[in-house]
């Protein structure tokens, strides 16, 4: 029998559910490494690589520099780097690694990389670390610095919150002085704010929940994030400033500044990707050590070597060398567009370092390497070798330039014992056959070791060097000289309230008055004035003027001799030796009588000035760009001529005539008539303003027209021009008519308006004829320039270089500073040789009748230290000399600004076959022949072997031989010219 008996269910595992669970698990968790394993591989393998991967920069020497006999003058020293890599891990152990590396710099004396430009003086006041003086070109660098920072944005969001496209050039404007109109101190407490210096309130191993909530206390929970009127730049300034003060409760002003110069330094440097930041330079040797050791506790800190500038002779030649300097303000763009990198390169800033900073520079190298988590190399993956830059070798040689430099400022020293203003000079010695610079000093100079090594410089020298305490200066300047002037006459207060050197009075280390400064040549201009008269036959070399009173008259203008001394007879010889006026008075007037006497008459003697580099013809092609040659920045001054002549009257405020017109009566007294005034005013109106500026332009119109076939002469065609201004004019100005209301009620006379205008234009007309053109067209001017005075105002280097033409014949050189530049091993890659750009042939007759006259000068008694420098028997080579005291003003603006007369004094030796001339200038020095000790100083640099041969007792007999030419600094050319210069041990390596 079969029993059915029911299914049963077959029970499942108990694991089943578990088994299952996991199989999804594993599933996604195989499949997410897949995805990331191989399908993302390459994408995060490249995110590691980047993470880890620094480049270290390595800097390029630059080249080196010498003097003509293989000195080195600039050069470079290895230094000691400390810096800082970003990673996670030394981001968050910044402050703790900071404060440490403050402390080991604080004790052992060392400073760290402070270039932030804007900076905290010893009194807690902030101020900006400008390079310059210039105010505009300070509003450039301020302006980059603020929008390199981010302020840009903030005030473009806060002026043109919702704006699109381009900003117009107003718009621009209004960015630019909001930016401007942002205080220091606001700025500060922006970048506290920008930098998040809250996070030094932080405790060591914080939270992120910590970090949000101590961040979050700082705001303002008044603001309403909401608002389209929000002032953004004031929210982050407030922000700044409230943390700021929690900030001061536990460290100073100047520690909260420090880590701001670092973060600001990772911020700047955040644009080029991941590299170091330097925290400090040039520190010494044991202190690296201590910091290496340390490394472990330090992540993200290194010790590295790199090459830093060094001049081992200081001062010496320091306007010729020029300085390196950071890039700063508006040149960091081109700079970058050259492959510089504007946070850490520096550059030639001056000099020999500006003008050849693309032979200099060296070609930077680097490692790419990958980094562990503290910043540690652990992988050097490609390495760049840098190259150093060429050498450039000059003209110039060390013992004389020192002779130059020294015997210059010890003669200023000594003639401010009587004469307290002159605190500046310069001096040129010049090659005669070549026009090789061999010496050539700027007084005051500096150290261009102060700037090699960027934010060392200290707020002394910065203060001497970039922005003098003009108050101090101009206090103690009117104390000294006794000026008359009132301190805010002679250094008035500019817009922003800073003080101005007005008169050029305060001595600035960093011009080169050699190459930059412009001045009148005074009597050492005679010589050339002998050459003009003498080569267009208005004098000869035997003839004899009769000076019988110091006072020289022709045609109704007259001029008195200096001091009104009367010479009596007077040959070329003797006038050079006198330096008579009246001769030389005499001479520029007959160049201009002889040669017509008309405007083409003007330029007689400026044709032969020319021809020694003094200028140059305005209307010639050389005009658009004038040079002497020499490599470095110059100016370039000019000599009197009718067309400059005009144009520089064209150009001076017609002064006299609104005093004239303001008085109510012309300059001659022939017109009267009730007073009006033409300046210019902001409350004219816009008709009132065209009226003023059409009546000058007229004016213009009419003096460009004298010396040309359209002068106009006739007195009442150049009123009836002028009538119709005048008449707007009187209409126009509400000034005016009060003024002719008082005269009404003054005389009780009815005022005749168009006889008003009459005698206005009148007045005008004869301002222009009698005044102006009169002025432009007087012969007086090249009888004045034939004295070296006048509109005359030439450079150093110009007038050394006329001296070493007129040494030479008559025969010019390009002036050159620099002989060769070579490869680092040594070829030769270009060499600069002499080279002639005018010949004028001198008559060795004329030429033999000046230097007689110009050696007298020196063996005059009556010639002072020129007598007591070069005199019979006191020097054994003969130098022919001229002195001259060159005026820029009057008896009365001397007294009223303290100052005096430049000292000038040429010369040339020897006498028969001239190898070297001079020039120098004694700014205020108010004698040329003063400046003879120093050009005796540089012969005896120069001739030094000739002279002992001469005399071998000659050092006994010369304080000046012992102290400028034995005492000079010893030569460092012991490998030929191609010794670079290092610190002691510097190039042991830190970790052996």
């Amino acid at each position: 029998m079969i029993v059915n008996k029911p299914n049963k269910k077959k029970k499942g595992s108990p694991y089943t559910v578990f088994y299952v669970i996991m199989a999804i698990i594993f599933s996604v968790i195989i499949g997410k490494l897949l995805y990331l394993q191989v399908y993302k591989h390459q994408d995060y393998k490249e995110k590691a690589d980047t993470g880890s991967t620094r480049f270290i920069s390595e800097k390029a020497p630059r080249g080196i520099i010498y003097d003509d006999d293989g000195n080195v003058l600039a050069t470079n020293k290895q230094n000691y780097v400390l810096t800082y890599m970003q990673t996670d891990e030394a981001d968050k152990a910044f402050y703790s690694s900071m404060n440490k590396i403050f402390n080991i710099l604080k004790e052992n004396n060392e400073k760290f990389l402070d270039d932030l430009l804007l900076k905290i003086n010893s009194s807690g006041k902030f101020y900006y670390n400008f390079k310059t003086s210039d105010t505009e070109a300070q509003k450039l660098v301020e302006l980059r610095f603020k929008k390199d920072r981010g302020l840009n944005d903030l005030v473009q969001n806060t002026l043109y919150k919702d704006h699109n496209g381009d900003f117009t050039d107003d718009e621009l404007n209004a960015i630019n002085d909001a930016l401007l109109s942002i205080s220091i101190e606001d700025t500060f407490y922006y970048l506290v704010d920008t930098y998040n210096l809250y996070e030094m309130l932080l405790p060591e191993g914080y939270t992120s929940e910590e970090k949000k909530a101590l961040a979050k206390s700082f705001v303002d929970p008044t603001i309403d994030q909401n608002s389209k009127n929000r002032d953004y730049v004031k929210e982050s300034v407030d922000y700044g400033k409230r943390v700021t003060d929690e900030l001061l409760k536990k460290y100073s002003l100047e520690e909260i500044r420090n880590y701001m110069v670092i973060r600001d330094a990772i911020k700047m440097k955040s644009y080029e990707g991941y590299k170091a930041v330097t925290i400090a330079n040039n520190i010494k040797r044991d202190t690296a050590f201590i910091i290496y050791q340390k490394l472990s506790d330090l992540p993200g800190v290194d010790v590295s070597l790199e090459p830093v500038r060094y001049y081992p002779f200081g001062n010496l030649a320091s306007h010729i060398l020029g300085y390196v300097s950071s890039i700063t303000g508006p040149e960091e763009t081109v700079y970058e567009l050259m492959g510089y990198d504007a946070s850490t390169d520096l550059v030639g800033a001056s000099g020999i370092e500006s003008a050849f900073e693309d032979q200099l520079k060296g070609n930077k190298g680097g490692t790419t390497v990958k980094v562990n988590s503290q910043g540690r190399n652990t992988e050097t993956l490609f390495e760049l070798e840098s190259y150093p830059g060429n050498n450039v070798h000059l003209t110039i040689d060390k013992d004389v330039q020192y002779a130059a430099q020294e015997a210059l400022k010890d003669t200023l020293e000594k003639i401010r014992l009587e004469q307290p203003s002159a605190t500046r000079g310069a001096v040129i010695a010049i090659e005669v056959k070549t026009g090789r610079v061999l010496a050539m000093a700027s007084y005051p100079d500096y150290d261009p070791n102060d700037f090699a090594i960027p934010g060392e410089l200290s707020d002394e020298k910065y203060e001497q060097y970039f922005s003098p305490d003009l108050t101090k200066f101009g206090t103690e300047h009117i104390q000294k000289t006794h000026a008359t002037k009132s301190l805010d006459e002679l250094f008035p207060l500019n817009e922003e309230g800073v003080r101005e050197d007005f008169y050029d009075i305060y001595p600035r280390a960093m011009f080169n008055y050699a190459t930059l400064g412009k001045i009148p040549p005074g009597s050492v201009f005679k010589p050339l004035t002998s050459i003009a008269g003498l080569m267009e036959g208005v004098i000869s070399t035997t003839e004899y003027m009769n000076d019988t009173s110091g006072w020289w008259e022709r045609d109704g203008f007259g001029a008195e001799n200096f001091g009104h001394v009367a010479n009596g007879p007077t040959d070329l010889r003797l006038a050079l030796q006198k330096s008579s006026n009246y001769f030389y008075y005499e001479t520029g007037y007959r160049l201009w009588d002889q040669n017509g006497r008309d405007v083409e008459a003007l330029d007689s003697l400026a044709k032969y000035v020319w021809r020694f580099g003094l200028g140059v013809d305005p209307n010639s092609p050389q005009a658009a760009n004038p040079t002497t040659g020499i490599e470095i920045e110059e100016g370039f001054g000019q000599t009197y001529n009718f067309t400059s002549w005009k144009n520089k009257i064209i150009e001076t405020p017609m002064y006299s005539l609104v005093e004239a017109l303001q008085k109510g009566v012309s300059t001659s007294g022939n017109f009267i008539f009730i007073p009006l005034d033409i300046s210019k005013s902001e409350e004219d109106s816009e008709e009132l303003k065209n009226a003023k500026e059409a009546i000058k332009n007229k004016i213009k119109e009419i003096l460009e027209k004298v010396g040309t076939d359209e002068q106009m002469n006739d007195y009442t065609e150049v009123a009836n021009l002028m009538l119709p201004e005048v008449k707007t004019f009187m209409k126009e100005s509400v000034k005016y008519k009060q003024a002719v209301a008082d005269y009404e009620s003054k005389t009780g006379k009815k005022a005749d308006l168009d006889d008003q205008a009459d005698s206005v234009a009148n007045a005008i007309a004869e301002y222009i004829i009698s005044e102006q053109t009169t002025q432009i067209t007087s012969f007086a001017q090249i009888v004045m320039d034939a004295i070296g005075q006048g509109m005359n105002n030439l450079t150093p280097l110009q007038i050394a270089n006329y001296v070493a033409t007129l040494a030479n014949g008559g025969e010019r050189h390009k002036v050159m500073l620099v002989d060769k530049i070579t490869s680092p091993t040594g070829e030769v890659i270009q060499e600069f040789n002499p080279e002639v750009v005018d010949n004028l042939e001198i008559p060795s007759e004329y030429l033999q009748a000046v230097k007689e006259g110009m050696r007298r000068v020196n063996t005059s008694s009556e010639n002072g230290m020129a007598y007591q420098s070069f005199g019979e028997g006191k020097f054994p080579i003969a130098v022919c000399g001229k002195t001259g005291t060159a005026d820029f003003a009057t008896d009365e603006i001397y007294i009223e600004q303290g100052r005096k007369a430049y000292g000038n004094y040429i010369s040339f030796a020897p006498m028969d076959d001239p190898e070297i001339a001079i020039f120098s200038t004694l700014y205020d020095g108010n004698k040329g022949s003063d400046g003879a000790p120093i050009h005796k100083a540089i012969y005896e640099a120069f001739f030094k072997e000739e002279l002992l041969k001469l005399d071998p007792s000659y050092a006994s007999k010369s304080s000046s031989f012992v102290k400028y030419v034995q005492n000079a600094p010893k030569d460092n050319n012991t490998t030929n010219g191609m010794e670079t210069t290092t610190n002691e041990s510097d190039n042991t390596n830190i970790t052996e």
